[in-house]
């Protein structure tokens, strides 16, 4: 922590791998006040940096990481930072962001982000500590799996420190570096071979999960970015900053999902959206999986929950460390899975045994594979088999059905490594579909599946799944909850605003640096507050919606260069012609076309969802930038 004097400047490293350069720049601060940082100040540089015409897999592509302004300080949930590039998966804009500790680290070692460019002859993995920042030698790790990664690195920077897969931070000290003021940033087989979903992970558990950013850092030989920061940061007013800390815990711990999330985790979502009629089921061919009792928030804490974990300044502690013992894999310890994660590899996979699903998640975060595209891919594959369009040859002799972990499993090895079928499965969704002869099977936006939640049950997330500039991805608006407590979730009328107050509200905590749980009890005027007693910067609660309208407006400015418009704001046509047939969401289908011209409209974007002269006027986006 710092003192109450005024910010440092703005500081980004600069790292050019096809020359082994590092430079240190600095971000005006006229830009800080329009994009503030995180994926607001991602989407300009984006936008600024990386023209239409960059391969997202070449080396003049860029990943851009960016913190927050609050990350680092002791606001509540303040750990979130921001990597933006362009997607191998979707060809789109895309931005993706990471808990944990990572994030504040960086902060601590003085930086407030890194923009990555170019490749390196041979892999390498960069170190930043204290204002510092060398390229070293990563052959010996390329290869590994992301916890052998972090543990390689571990015993080359801390003398006598390791800490071993789902334990608790060690504090043993060696050269000045204990091994807690680590963090590491990695990726597995996945991002090496390229897989277009591959993530970037760090603390083992943590990821930068959508869009492929692991696959772009392994087009570069980036193999990982291990952060040592014990330089703090400057905090404006820590006086303030405090008793707003202390008033925000407050809140947050009064909230009435404070419990039920802290004793389940993401988990406690499992029985509010299977028991809806609205849980992807056997690739999103329905709504309600009848195994998910198994995997409900109280189950799973029953049969295989052994303790918490928490992201920095993060009082809810909604991560779950598990452990079961199997005859087939040995005693499995990890954190997870998520709810996406027993969505998407679970239910839409037709999978409900912990066995099964805690083993397919360890393929995937060891190999750094985001779980909700892997369990897209095998869904499509498993009813492309049920439909006979591919034979137990076309997959190596597995009987890849609905419900089969075991082949489901082997599947997903097979991808990471891109071997057989796997090498397919690697290109996601719409790319697979389209060699199996079947795209009408592929369930995505712009190439990224959905969330594990059908827009059938929820018809704002059908706007979520179309707008968003990344594809469809559910974090760009979780009107879910709402449409849920407001008891209109079937009802299209009035969701093109909803979709819009959502939309802003989630860039808010995006570009702030702050996990979106936090909105559970944290409102925008106390995130204002918050900014204040950090940054120094009086912003209000309209001036920090005044942002998000930027940043949204200008993620839809990159995808307009790139050519999309209207005609890719769109659903997969099973949510738009076929009905549940079951459940409580029955007979649903979505009108995307009704809800596309509400919300355009809410937006200030002409019909064909291109923001007007008069929106880019009022925005300060019509000068060029």
């Amino acid at each position: 922590m710092g003192s109450s004097k005024n910010a440092e400047p703005h500081r980004i490293l600069r790292v050019d791998l096809s020359t082994s350069r590092t430079d240190v720049d600095t971000i005006p601060e006229d830009l800080i006040a329009l994009y503030l940082g995180g994926r607001g100040l991602g989407a300009y540089l984006l936008y600024r940096e990386v023209p239409a015409y960059v391969e997202p897999l070449s080396p003049k592509n860029k990943l851009i990481f960016l913190n927050g302004p609050l990350v680092g300080s002791l606001i509540p949930g303040s750990n979130k930072v921001n990597v933006t590039f362009k997607s191998p998966l979707t060809g789109t804009y895309s931005y993706s962001l990471c808990g944990g500790h990572w994030g504040p680290a960086l902060r601590a070692a003085g930086f407030d982000g890194i923009i990555i460019r170019g490749k390196a002859e041979r892999p390498v993995y960069l170190l930043i500590r204290d204002d510092t920042a060398e390229l070293r030698n990563a052959e010996p790790l390329w290869g590994k799996t992301i916890p052998q990664t972090e543990e390689a690195i571990r015993r080359e920077l801390v003398a006598g420190g390791t800490r071993s897969e789902g334990a608790a931070r060690s504090t043993r000290a060696g050269q000045g570096v204990q091994d807690a003021d680590l963090q590491i940033a990695a990726i597995g087989a996945a991002g090496e071979n390229l897989v277009k979903y591959a993530c970037i992970t760090s603390g083992l558990y943590r990821e930068f999960g959508r869009g492929g950013g692991g696959a772009v850092m392994g087009s570069k030989n980036l193999k990982a970015i291990a952060v040592i920061g014990s330089m703090g940061m400057e905090i404006h007013d820590p006086k303030a900053m405090m008793e707003v800390s202390a008033r925000l815990y407050d809140k947050l711990k009064a909230s009435p999902k404070f419990a039920e999330r802290h004793e389940y985790g993401t988990a406690e979502l499992v029985d509010k959206v299977n028991n809806r009629g609205f849980l992807p089921t056997r690739n999103f061919s329905q709504g309600f999986f009848e195994q998910g009792f198994r995997l409900e928030g109280p189950a799973m804490k029953k049969e295989i929950v052994t303790g918490n974990a928490s992201c920095y300044a993060c009082p809810i502690a909604c991560g779950k460390i598990t452990r079961v013992a199997s005859r087939r894999y040995g005693t499995m310890i990890m954190e997870g899975p998520e709810f996406e994660t027993i969505g998407l590899l679970g239910a839409n996979c037709g999978i409900g045994d912990w066995e099964s699903l805690v083993k397919a998640t360890q393929i995937c975060d060891e190999n750094g594979m985001d779980t909700m595209s892997a369990g897209a891919c095998l869904s499509l594959a498993m009813e492309c088999v049920q439909r006979r369009i591919l034979t137990s040859k076309d997959i190596g002799g597995l009987d890849l059905t609905f419900g089969n972990g075991e082949a489901a499993i082997a599947v997903l090895e097979m991808i990471a490594q891109r071997r057989g079928i796997g090498a397919v499965l690697a290109e996601g969704v719409k790319g697979a579909a389209e060699r199996f002869g079947a795209p009408e099977l592929a369930i995505h936006t712009k190439g990224l599946s959905p969330g594990a939640y059908d827009p059938r049950g929820a018809k704002g997330m059908a706007l979520t799944y179309a707008t968003s500039s990344k594809g469809a991805h559910h974090m760009f608006a979780t009107t879910f909850g709402y449409e849920i407590a407001a008891g209109n979730r079937l009802e299209e009328s009035g969701k093109g605003e909803l979709q819009r107050n959502h939309q802003f509200s989630m860039c808010v905590v995006d570009t702030l640096g702050m996990c979106s749980t936090m909105r559970i009890g944290i409102a925008m005027e106390d995130m204002a507050e918050a900014l204040q007693a950090v940054s120094g910067r009086k912003m209000t609660p309209e001036d920090l919606n005044l942002v998000a309208e930027r940043v949204i407006n200008l993620e839809r400015m990159y995808n307009q260069r790139l050519g999309f418009s209207r005609k890719d704001d769109t659903l997969p046509e099973r949510f738009m012609r076929e009905a549940f047939e079951e459940g409580e969401s029955a007979g649903q289908t979505v009108d995307l076309e009704t809800l596309l011209d509400e919300y355009y409209r809410a937006m200030g974007w002409d019909e064909n969802g291109i923001p007007t002269a008069q929106t880019l006027e009022r925005l300060g986006l019509s000068e060029g930038l």
